[in-house]
């Protein structure tokens, strides 16, 4: 699936590694003659003979400059696949690279892009990894002039300045990486406040208002839960995304989110909603309906605008027995081991970021439980699947998503989720709210109440009022909305589609193409203080 042949003296341009840099090069050859150099820049680090089977390949070096893997010996019948290289830990797949002079396309070599295999002698270039500090400005002001602000990264404090009651630049440079926190730390509940204007990054501007996750900004009648404000009225922070622009912070302790429209994300789409969902993209069938083939599209798209908003982005799904590839169901069971641990393992690569994933959909019995993951991996296939999702995308939060949770499925999904959840390879579960219109609130308050006491969190991953009629929708929704927003349990709601004529279930819209809101609508944005 993943890889990249290699024809012809072909070369990989990576990234500058950096001092004592550990570079590992997945590769095999056709012929298995082939020869491959790593160098760096011009100096050669060194040189494997390849087998027709894939083999990982690693050197260490302090030299710091341009990665290249070369090969150096085509022939007749001689070609290379470089699955990937791993720079200091970061996978970088080869086909996602924009520059290849050694694949062979519209009748020669020399100008291709985006491929794993090269046939020619060429080059693929990876892109460069900075060594630098990163610089960090924020740009804020205090109420009283007391206030005191902490940049930090991840957990550890870069800088604190004392702020004046004007707006001032504060700058700060490090070279850590992780998730950039601007923080409140002596609220006294009185006269202080902080306004952040917006940060920069290394040149990017980055607005506070933007930004999903804000804990001290206050919103009805508490602090903790905010978003999409500029303002620290309490002790808290902003969340700006990671340093290298790739994605959100932490994950609001409480988002509101929704799913694409039609394949593609609304321009007004954060003007509502503080996570992101892709509807149909990243459903396997979808991204490799023909094998070895992958069509990043339309996950792209979702997920870059995930990043550059600052919004969580939750995948789904990985194993699931609808919308799978049907080439799937043909293979032999290690092969079907083989191509579900690639698919994972090159979405992880591609999307790191990824914030949640529904990584089994629909398993309990008589639902859709992927037939070709129990055929691969036998009895535990929902704890491998897991397993696997842990391997390649271990920061992700780890979802088991399922239908008729909370109505009359209850007890078959506790009883096929209860060894996976004691084997420890959960994290959270995910329950579908499709179908709620005629459940009692007491009811519903019970069926969660009972997947609660399995100790994991609860997304609500699949919300929807179907309801026609704008009274009935906004009965219902200002009843079961609540219950869900405020059990003790329930981590985040992700409703399914918002616009009229465009959801997965008639009725279930709640706003017009044109922009014009259904009273439930209107209802849920008060609620939320949006």
């Amino acid at each position: 699936m993943t890889l990249v042949t290699l024809l012809g003296t072909a070369y990989f341009t990576l990234a500058q590694a950096q001092s004592n840099s550990t570079i590992v090069v997945r590769a095999r050859g056709t012929a298995g003659s082939e020869s491959i150099s790593l160098r760096v820049d011009s100096t050669n680090v060194a040189t494997w003979t390849l087998t027709t089977g894939y083999q990982d390949y690693t050197a260490t070096t302090n030299l710091t400059g341009n990665i290249t893997v070369a090969f150096t010996n085509d022939a007749s019948g001689r070609d290379v696949q470089v699955d990937y290289i791993t720079v200091n830990g970061s996978i970088r797949q080869s086909e996602n690279q924009s520059s290849n002079t050694g694949v062979w396309a519209n009748g020669s070599c020399g100008s291709g892009s985006n491929s794993e295999w090269m046939h020619c002698n060429g080059a693929i270039a990876y892109g460069p990894i900075s060594s630098s500090a990163n610089s960090i400005s924020v740009r804020a002001r205090g109420t009283s002039g007391s206030e005191s602000l902490s940049l930090r990264v991840d957990n550890t404090n870069v800088a604190t300045w004392t702020l004046t009651t004007s707006y001032q630049d504060y700058t700060a440079s490090t070279s850590l990486t992780g998730a950039i926190t601007v923080a409140f730390t002596n609220d006294d509940g009185s006269n202080r406040d902080v306004q952040v204007d917006y940060i920069v990054v290394n040149g990017q501007t980055r607005q506070a208002e933007a930004q999903s996750s804000n804990t001290g900004f206050y919103t009805n009648g508490s602090c903790g839960g905010g978003g999409f404000s500029e303002w620290l009225h309490c002790n808290g922070a902003i969340a700006f995304g990671t340093v290298s622009g790739g994605g959100p912070g932490p994950i609001p302790a409480m988002f509101v989110g929704n799913i694409t429209t039609n394949g593609a994300v609304r321009n007004d789409f954060t003007q509502y909603w503080d996570q992101l969902t892709p509807e149909n993209e990243g459903k396997w069938g979808t991204v490799e309906a023909t094998r070895d083939v992958y069509n990043w599209s339309g996950l792209d798209q979702a997920y870059n605008y995930a990043m550059a908003n600052n919004i969580p982005f939750k995948q789904h799904t990985f194993v699931w027995g609808n919308q799978a590839p049907s080439w799937i169901n043909s293979l032999s069971a290690s092969e079907q081991a083989a191509e579900i641990e690639e698919w994972i393992r090159d979405y992880c690569a591609r999307y790191p970021n990824t914030a949640m994933i529904d990584v089994v959909n629909e398993a309990t019995p008589g639902h859709a439980p992927a037939t070709y993951a129990q055929n691969a991996f036998g009895s535990n296939w929902i704890i491998r699947s897991f397993q696997l999702a842990r391997q390649y995308c271990p920061n992700a939060i780890l979802i088991l998503n399922d239908y008729n949770v909370l109505s009359w499925d209850t007890e078959a999904f506790i009883q096929m989720a209860t060894p996976a959840v004691n084997a420890g390879v959960v994290d959270a579960l995910g329950a579908q709210a499709h179908g709620l219109e005629g459940q009692s609130l007491s009811s519903i308050q019970n069926k969660l109440n009972q997947v609660a006491a399995l100790g994991l969190p609860i997304y609500i991953s699949e919300y929807d009022v179907a309801r026609t009629n704008d009274q009935e929708q906004l009965q219902i929704m200002q009843t079961q909305f609540p219950l869900f927003y405020n059990h003790p349990s329930v981590a985040g709601i992700t409703l399914w589609g918002y616009v009229v004529d465009s959801t997965w279930v008639t009725g279930s819209g709640l706003i017009y193409s044109n922009g014009t809101r259904r009273p439930a609508m209107n209802w849920l944005m008060n609620y939320l203080g949006r």
